[in-house]
């Protein structure tokens, strides 16, 4: 059973916790990043505490807390956005050998699927309780991870694209659209690149479909 908006793994609840099983490529090893992750993390930002796991399956302690996506849609496109900033600049606070043993070569710690939708917020939309899925966390540059929530609003939720403003406001800056662009189309690459691992000719379609979209996007300034 997943829960609401999990698309890629088997999510679900029982007894206040949620369980994770990793579908798809690699699965040990993105069961072993978000549970480094989420051990190096916690006290520093607001993730899920750990409640156990084994053979590619995680336990995490439920938390109540308003979907970003859903807040989002109903009206708070700017304060969802303004946290996702916000937090993306906490993250770069924090010191990447917090969470030893993460593959790349950056400066800080990304979360790898950045954006309102692995987020959690409280009933006002003022405050982040929860950020979740940290199977794709790695080490880079936090362009990475404000560039893919960007591309979350101008994908899936076109009415907030003129919200995006706050994403830059709440992290104190606006890298150059050809970076931010540039690291959308390489995290799409990467998307299809898993599906193509997967075996599944129909999401390594739609992902060409969505390479070809954001090719075409522009600079909403």
């Amino acid at each position: 059973m997943r829960l609401p908006h999990g698309y890629t793994n088997e999510t679900g609840r029982s007894d206040g916790l949620i369980h994770k099983a990793y579908l798809g490529p690699d699965p040990e090893l993105r069961y072993r990043t978000e549970r480094a992750a989420l051990i190096g993390l916690s006290g520093r930002l607001p993730v899920p505490e750990v409640r156990g796991g084994h053979d590619g399956r995680l336990l995490v302690q439920e938390i109540a807390g308003w979907h970003g996506q859903e807040a989002l849609d109903a009206g708070h496109a700017g304060p969802v956005l303004r946290l996702c900033g916000e937090l993306r600049r906490r993250l770069s606070e924090v010191d990447p050998a917090q969470v030893p043993g993460l593959s790349g070569a950056g400066q800080v710690i990304v979360h790898g699927d950045f954006g309102p939708q692995n987020l959690l917020v409280n009933a006002a939309a003022d405050e982040v309780v929860a950020v979740f899925d940290w199977e794709w966390c790695h080490l880079g540059s936090a362009v990475e991870d404000l560039a893919w929530a960007e591309w979350i609003v101008r994908m899936h939720h076109r009415a907030a694209v003129p919200f995006l403003g706050e994403l830059f406001t709440g992290y104190g800056s606006r890298p150059p659209w050809s970076e931010r662009h540039a690291a959308m189309l390489r995290a799409c690459e990467n998307c299809r690149d898993f599906c193509v691992r997967w075996e599944s000719p129909a999401a390594v379609a739609m992902w060409d479909q969505r390479i070809q979209q954001t090719r075409e996007f522009r600079d909403a300034g």
